[in-house]
């Protein structure tokens, strides 16, 4: 009797572990940081950064699964897909050091690149910059020292930029900015006349600029050295379970990408001459009408 007793309690025990390993594996963590507009945590805003409205049709279609979000600084969202945790993101950019512990989707939007965002007043100060295509090339910019540029401490602005940067570091006309306000911050010293051009994703520049109400002030030139668009991916452990959880996504994003709606929750963010520009690289890249 003792014996059959044991063997019960061993046989509730797996029973119950099987149970709580079957109830996690049908549960997604979505994991987000605080960067607005991407997405945007507080405020009256929250929930309606573009990552977020993704993340927000994801959890509709995939109603196999229970879903609950964090909010997460970069550093541990990445720590903890490395453990292998049921962990998915649609914020971060594809890497090939990330690939080896994230497995990602197709490619599930397009983003514009960093441009470079001055004020309207000052347009014409950059056509000697611009090439055929009215891209501006950075490093004459630089090279000229006639335009004080400011960037944000400890941001990568995507490779080419960033070389730039480091190649003439110490230059009186490259202006470092400390702090965590980032975009909001740089676009603060351009209003006030303190720096004559900045860093920023169209996006960025739009939604920061209309919180301090400059948005009808600054214009954005798209930079020669850099791509005209950045693709973005959808990220989930690279575990048996996330890579399901991924096959399930890419069945998704093979119609979503080619509806109007999907491609607005990004699109909705830009001003009218960024959302023209962005509209052809779309058509072109996801190959629509």
């Amino acid at each position: 009797m003792i014996f059959n007793n044991k063997i019960f309690l061993l046989l509730t025990v797996f029973l119950y572990i099987g149970q709580v390993s079957a109830s996690t594996n049908k549960t997604i963590t979505w994991y987000k940081p605080e960067f607005p507009p991407l997405s945007i945590v507080n405020g009256p805003d929250a929930g309606k950064g573009y990552s977020d409205r993704i993340e927000n049709y994801l959890i509709q279609e995939l109603s196999d699964f229970d879903h609950q979000v964090l909010v997460s600084p970069f550093n541990r969202t990445l720590r903890d897909m490395k453990k292998g945790l049921n962990a998915c993101s649609v914020t971060l950019l594809k890497t090939p050091a990330r690939s080896e512990f994230i497995a990602f989707t197709i490619p599930a939007r397009l983003l514009l690149p960093n441009d470079l965002v001055v004020r309207k007043g000052d347009l014409s100060k950059f056509n000697d910059f611009k090439d055929e295509s009215g891209r501006i090339s950075l490093e004459k910019v630089i090279q000229s020292g006639t335009v004080r540029i400011g960037y944000s401490n400890g941001r990568s602005y995507t490779k080419p930029i960033d070389a730039l940067l480091a190649k003439y570091k110490g230059s009186d006309n490259l202006i470092e900015r400390l702090g965590n306000e980032g975009p909001k911050g740089l676009l603060t010293m351009l209003s006030k006349g303190n720096i004559d051009a900045m860093f920023a994703q169209p996006v960025e520049a739009q939604f920061h600029g209309r919180s301090i109400g400059v948005a009808a002030d600054i214009a954005q030139l798209p930079i020669n050295e850099i791509k005209e668009y950045t693709v973005g991916y959808i990220g989930c452990s690279k575990t048996p379970w996330g890579e399901a959880v991924i096959k399930k996504v890419d069945a998704l994003l093979v119609d979503a990408v080619k509806r109007d709606d999907f491609r607005r929750f990004y699109e909705d963010f830009l001003d009218e001459e960024s959302k023209k520009r962005y509209r052809i690289i779309y058509n072109g890249y996801f190959n629509l009408k």
